[in-house]
């Protein structure tokens, strides 16, 4: 089979004509529309981590004084419970505003159990706003992640290292080594299951990862072949070889293996890589990339 690489074409750049305008001319803006808001909708802190900041700003250009309150209400399902999962540092569950402070913060402390619960959740919500209206973003989900997963020690951001094939087609297990970073992530529900961001150096879409098994004494990962890596202008899909001579295909069904060592690192000796098709079809494009063998560990 006659593989070849495919390579990222430059687009022309569209060159847009700027309307006239008086750059000394400012919006206005009516201290009537000020608002509170919550800066953001959601958040999430390790256990074991350091304290969270949730920023929450008041709009207003005269410097508007005002204040709001914020409520604390556990999740239905894996609800955090305050003094438990967590300690609001605030001295006061009210956030006062003024022309000098417009910003406040509310201000979470995780509380490390020691014992594996999993995630826990909780939203803040801002309410009783006294002299200043509330903005639509009135809540953020706060999530507290238990640092105890069973694959605690697999999960986060690895540097992998991995043998080009592209670099010597004629002998790749002496092809150049080229590095990249991959994440690898827990999944909601299945404590054995991870999710791998850039299981490849390229043709990896962070909208796209690839989930690995872990089989019960965390020593080897499956990764199944057949993924979609990316999904645009091509499918872009995992595939593999058994290694470490790379002679026979993984069939549709077939799984690319990893070792895993007690530190955590994962060691791919089989050979797989990005295969993109014409999107929609089985015509292959090209490769983004083949890895002959890799290894993944923690940084």
């Amino acid at each position: 089979m006659k593989i070849f690489k495919l390579t990222y074409g430059l687009m022309a750049a569209s060159v847009l004509a700027l309307a006239s305008c008086n750059l000394n001319e400012y919006p206005e803006f009516d201290d009537a529309d000020a608002f509170v808001a919550i800066q953001q909708t959601s958040a999430s802190v390790s256990e074991n981590g350091d304290v969270v900041e949730i920023p929450v700003l008041l709009t207003s250009l005269s410097g508007l004084s005002g204040s709001v309150d914020f409520t604390i209400t556990p999740a239905e399902t894996a609800g955090a419970q305050e003094g438990v999962h967590y300690t609001i540092l605030n001295d006061a569950k009210t956030l006062t505003f003024t022309k000098d402070a417009p910003s406040q913060s509310i201000r979470i402390k995780p509380i490390d159990n020691d014992t594996f619960g999993g995630d826990t959740k909780f939203t803040i919500t801002l309410s009783n706003p006294q002299g200043v209206k509330l903005g639509a973003t009135k809540s953020c989900l706060v999530t507290v992640e238990d640092d105890e997963h069973p694959l605690a020690f697999i999960l986060g951001t690895m540097n992998a290292v991995g043998i080009d094939y592209f670099s010597n087609t004629s002998d790749p297990l002496n092809g150049t080594p080229e590095e990249w970073t991959a994440t690898f992530e827990k999944d909601a529900d299945d404590l054995s299951k991870v999710w791998i961001y850039g299981i490849c150096s390229g043709g990896c879409s962070d909208s796209s990862p690839v989930y690995g098994i872990v089989n019960e004494d965390k020593t080897e990962i499956r990764i199944p072949v057949g993924q979609t890596t990316s999904k645009g202008s091509y499918d872009v899909i995992l595939e593999g070889w058994y290694g470490p001579d790379g002679e026979e295909d993984i069939p549709a069904g077939g799984y690319i293996t990893g070792k895993i060592s007690a530190d955590g690192t994962i060691t791919i000796t089989d050979w797989f890589g990005a295969h993109a098709y014409q999107s929609g079809t089985t015509t292959s494009a090209g490769w983004y990339a083949i890895e002959v063998g890799a290894t993944f560990k923690k940084q």
